[in-house]
């Protein structure tokens, strides 16, 4: 299991298959860090016990329905 914090604190929200509450969530799938970790989130790995009491935002959470969520804004581009 990993925790996930966004670039934006405040984030509430969908990426990536996986939902975030204020900037956090867990997940244990491989793909998603992958991704997480190409686009400046940070990955905190957590043994099981951590794991146990965190709040809704894991992976297990993706079949709640909501508002499409955007993803939050990483670096800026550069025009050129």
């Amino acid at each position: 299991m990993n925790k996930v914090s966004t670039p934006v604190a405040e984030f509430n929200g969908q990426v990536a298959g996986v939902w975030f509450v204020n900037g956090e969530a867990t997940t244990d799938s491989e793909g998603a860090v992958a991704y997480f970790r190409r686009h400046g989130y940070t990955v905190t790995p957590l043994d099981d016990e951590q794991a146990d009491g965190d709040p809704p935002g894991d992976a297990d959470a993706t079949s709640l329905e909501g508002p499409q969520a955007t993803k939050p804004a990483g670096r800026p581009r550069s025009k050129g």
